[in-house]
């Protein structure tokens, strides 16, 4: 009892009591170790046989019923005694929700009176697209290189502010039905819609520099991502487009700049992912559609085993919003003659290479035009006319470059003029028009004149001597009949016989010719033909080192898929180029065929086969190779190419 004295031989009897029971519990333990041996033989003997019956999927959903705009958890299970290799679930049917997260991944391992099990799941959030019943159709798993389905589901989507929100119904008390889908469960009360614990708080939004703008006018897009966890990857679900627009990429950074910026009451980094610059070309209302992007983030995982080991990330999908923009037509209204579309704000120059030169030399003249705008819509610049010059189609060249997010464009037009008659001569004002959205006015601009001072030049080159007179000066008011000059002698027929002629014996000669030409063709391109299948047979092995060093580049376990694929093709693509063959429609009898009517032994035909299956068989199921078994198969294809060039070669 507590608080009674012991006396101190009672302490060291029971000292010794215990030090008897600890000699005899290593004895017992060793009399035991047979038995234990015995049954972890067996139900590891036992286990690889009921791999393949004990598999069981199934998926749920965390409610039967969601509001508009809400998220529904997908979690689809695979259970067995041993599970082996398994790959995530193809959701690519799932057409009546939008995938805004996932998948997160978990694993269970038991062990229960001998026996155990193992589970491993995948989580997805799934945001409706529509209101009323939508289904979740039966999903597709490969377990251990066999497809398990699972049932499909049906969730009600109740329109936003209508009777019966998820968020009042209760929440089902400990083990009940809350959660759809599962063998065993009935249909039960879901629970409140909310973000699952852990989710990363991740936004992208797109935004404009102005909500309205004129036909033509720059309008610049930006889309942003605000964060509060760690983005290790992401990219764009698929290319933007912009309906009624015409857009200029603005470049960004290769490496994207972080800002720190606060939302309210929560702090954020901030990165600019895309910078467009947008020109409407119609009015009215238009619709910069929405942008999805998918975003690999970590995620914080209950597990400590999985933290230490690994890096537990999560792929999550984000969706900006449309955004409405109002475009006006350009105003009717005060338009000047000469308008051809340009609208920004603009400057006019206009320069000649000489105001000095002589008659038939050529001037050059150069209209530039620059500033902040889309040009791509402005024609050739006329120049007025000019009768005492010869003038030639204009050279037109263009640039473009962004200035503080702002496009700014050139235009340069380069004429020719050669003048026709000596004297003072000028080059009239060239106009520009344009439409300033600034001020919403249109803009006349000109250039003053040009003064060109031509000289009469060589002797005769201005027609002869005498009064010079402008052309300018000369108008023609009539065409007569002209005068026929009369014969001095009678006529004679100076024509020869055709057969005297030389294109006669052109014609006799010219089938003889094409005979011997096709002959020649025919032989050339044989031995071309020829020079090619030998040129690409010593080739096969350069091109086949080359696609390992790519695969070899590649040898992540992020880039399986494309590492065996990219060996594969270089086994493919080397016995096609050996045998001057396609690599399409090798298979694997046909390459069986052809190596063994080279020659090949039993055992280089046999490793190369199982080198290519096992690259067919790594594609299918990535999950389960690692670097040492993509070293490995790197190293049978090196090995099996230089026994094949031997034997091959010989």
């Amino acid at each position: 009892m507590r608080g009674e004295r012991r006396d101190p031989a009672d302490r060291c009897v029971g000292a010794m009591s215990k030090g008897r029971r600890r000699a005899r519990a290593p004895a017992r333990a060793l009399r035991l170790l047979p038995l234990l041996i015995g049954v972890l033989g067996a139900s590891v003997c036992g286990g690889g046989a009921a791999v393949a019956q004990d598999i069981g999927v199934r998926a749920r959903v965390d409610r039967d019923s969601v509001v508009e705009g809400g998220q529904v958890a997908l979690t689809v299970e695979v259970s067995g005694t041993s599970l082996g290799e398994v790959a995530p679930p193809d959701v690519s049917g799932i057409t009546d929700f939008d995938i805004v997260g996932g998948p997160m991944s978990s694993n269970r391992f038991q062990w229960i009176n001998g026996r155990t099990s193992a589970t491993r799941s995948y989580t997805y959030l799934l945001r409706p697209r529509r209101t009323g019943s939508q289904r979740i159709p039966p999903l597709g798993l490969l377990v251990n290189g066999q497809t398990y389905r699972t049932e499909s589901i049906d969730v009600e989507v109740i329109p936003g502010g209508g009777a019966g929100t998820p968020g009042n119904r209760p929440s089902p008390p400990a083990g009940g039905s809350g959660e759809r889908g599962g063998p065993g469960r009935a249909p039960g009360p879901a629970r409140p819609q909310q973000e699952p614990a852990g989710t990363p708080v991740v936004r992208v939004i797109a935004d404009v520099d102005t909500a309205a703008a004129y036909i033509g006018q720059q309008v610049t897009l930006r889309v942003l991502l605000d964060t509060q966890t760690e983005i290790l990857n992401l990219g764009m679900k698929d290319t933007p487009t912009f309906p009624g627009f015409w857009a200029e990429e603005i470049k960004l950074p290769e490496n994207l700049e972080m800002r720190r910026v606060q939302r309210g009451s929560e702090a954020y980094n901030e990165y600019t992912l895309m910078k467009r610059a947008l020109f409407p070309t119609g009015s009215g209302m238009l619709t910069i559609p929405a942008m999805t992007y998918q975003i690999q983030v970590r995620r914080r995982s209950l597990d400590p085993i999985e933290s230490f080991f690994f890096t537990p990330t999560e792929t999550i999908t984000r969706r900006t919003e449309p955004i409405a923009l109002e475009v006006h037509p350009l105003p009717a209204t005060s338009r000047p003659a000469g308008f051809s579309g340009a609208v920004g704000n603009f400057n006019l120059t206009v320069t000649t290479d000489r105001k000095d030169s002589q008659v038939n030399d050529a001037i050059g003249v150069k209209i530039r035009v620059a500033g902040e705008g889309n040009l791509n819509a402005v024609n050739a610049l006329p120049l007025p006319e000019l009768s005492d010059f010869k003038q030639y189609s204009p050279k037109v060249s263009s640039s473009t470059s962004i200035v503080g997010d702002r496009l700014r464009g050139e235009k340069v037009w380069d004429y020719v003029l050669i003048p026709l008659a000596p004297g003072a001569q000028s080059i009239p004002p060239v106009r520009f028009s344009f439409f300033d959205p600034g001020t919403a006015t249109y803009r006349s601009i000109a250039s003053p004149p040009i003064p060109i001072q031509v000289a009469r030049g060589a002797e005769g080159s201005a027609g002869p001597p005498g009064v010079l007179v402008a052309q300018s000066d000369v108008r023609q008011l009539r065409r007569d009949i002209h005068f026929i000059k009369q014969a001095a002698d009678g006529l004679k027929d100076r024509s020869a016989p055709f057969y005297r002629s030389p294109w006669f014996a052109v014609l006799v000669l010219l089938p003889l010719a094409t005979d011997l030409g096709v002959f020649v063709y025919a032989r050339a391109r044989d031995s071309q033909r020829a020079n090619a299948r030998q040129r690409r047979e010593r080739r096969a092995r350069t091109l086949a080192r080359r696609r390992l060093k790519e695969a070899r580049r590649r040898m992540a376990p992020s880039t399986a898929r494309a590492f065996y694929a990219e060996v594969a093709q270089a086994l493919t693509e080397y016995v096609a180029a050996k045998f001057d063959t396609s690599a399409a429609g090798l298979t694997h009898d046909r390459i069986e065929e052809l190596l063994t009517s080279r020659g090949a032994t039993e055992e280089d035909r046999r490793t190369f086969h199982r080198c290519l299956e096992a690259c067919d068989y790594a594609r299918f199921a990535p999950t389960s190779s690692g670097p040492e078994e993509m070293r490995r198969t790197l190293l049978a294809a090196e090995e099996i190419l230089v026994r094949l060039e031997r034997s091959l070669s010989a």
